[in-house]
């Protein structure tokens, strides 16, 4: 190694000269090329179809982002394989800054572990940008179920083991593995019933057909206070702004966290410089009074991360959901 430097110091000094030009050149080239990001439009790629509460959120967020940037960031919905295919397109995007993926804990918490063949890495094909929230789940049942409290439903289903069943959206979504966090913690023998989406469950609970489910505080509470179905607690380590009368699981003995987060990630070897910068923006557009309303009336959590600690958070989520999923033994062909 100490020969070949020897040789380069033995170089013609205009040579030498001209060589260290050039390496400044092109690494002050490359700083220049993002200096001006964003110079376009930024595609927002959401894995789930229009019209769903991810959608919304995304999209109040995206217009808001693009006004600080000075640049629009367009929605773009790529749904399907419980948001999969959306999120391998943007890990194959090119990395730099004008493809990225709001996206919910389900691709990158979740995915990996519930299916045995995926076709990217959640870890390593993705840049973690900035966290935007994080929903609060509850525990439903129908009004004939007798139980008002967590532990009343923790005692019947064990009175009744095997007997008791509980909806979810799908195999391996959110719903159900908020439902074995509890079942897992507490041994609980329960029938899982999955369904094609929210609607269609819930609907199944109110009606009766169905005893309990995991369900996201916006689409439990109206419904609670309806009579249509009963809201046991929020599985969350605290109470929620916007329904502070519903005690939480921890509140009443079990420890429970079953909150799934949404954020905004980028592919792998995203420039630093540019996941400074969207991180900064997003966050302050999570700050701003307008989106903070609308994140709280989708029953989310704002909590503002900066890219390192957002990236500490998405470490911990997955082991935190994979554990659950791997005791559980979920999977989905």
């Amino acid at each position: 190694m100490f020969k070949y430097f020897r040789r380069i110091l033995a170089w013609p000094t205009s040579l030498f000269g001209a060589l260290v030009l050039q390496l400044l050149t092109c690494a002050m080239g490359l700083s220049l090329a993002h200096a001006d990001y964003p110079e376009r439009s930024i595609k927002m790629v959401v894995p789930y179809p229009a019209g769903g509460a991810t959608d919304v959120v995304a999209r109040a967020v995206a217009q808001k982002l693009g006004d600080r940037l000075k640049q629009p960031v367009v929605i773009e919905n790529k749904g399907g394989a419980s948001g999969q295919i959306g999120a391998d397109f943007v890990s194959k995007a090119t990395p730099d800054g004008y493809t990225i993926v709001f996206t919910a804990a389900d691709t990158h918490s979740i995915n990996p572990y519930v299916y045995p063949k995926i076709a990217y890495d959640a870890k390593k094909d993705f840049t973690p940008i900035a966290e935007v929230g994080i929903l609060q789940m509850t525990l439903i049942v129908n009004p004939n179920v007798k139980a008002k409290t967590v532990q009343e439903y923790v005692n019947l289903v064990r009175q009744q083991a095997g007997k008791m069943s509980y909806a979810s959206y799908g195999t391996g979504s959110s719903s159900h593995v908020a439902m074995a966090m509890l079942n897992v913690s507490e041994k609980l023998d329960i029938l899982h019933i999955p369904f094609q989406g929210a609607a269609p469950a819930i609907s199944a609970v109110m009606a009766g057909q169905i005893d309990a489910m995991m369900v996201p505080l916006t689409l439990a509470y109206p419904n609670h206070q309806a009579g249509k179905v009963r809201l046991l607690g929020v599985a969350a380590p605290n109470r929620f702004v916007s329904a502070p009368d519903m005690p939480t699981f921890t509140e009443q003995g079990y420890p429970i966290n079953a909150t799934p987060w949404l954020g905004i990630l980028g592919p792998a070897k995203l420039p630093q410089n540019i996941i400074e910068k969207l991180n900064l923006e997003i966050n302050a557009v999570c700050d701003d009074p307008q989106i903070l309303d609308l994140l709280v009336k989708n029953g989310l959590a704002v909590e503002t991360k900066n890219v390192s600690q957002f990236k500490a958070y998405l470490d911990s989520e997955s082991e935190r959901w994979g554990a659950t999923i791997r005791a559980a033994n979920i999977k989905a062909e």
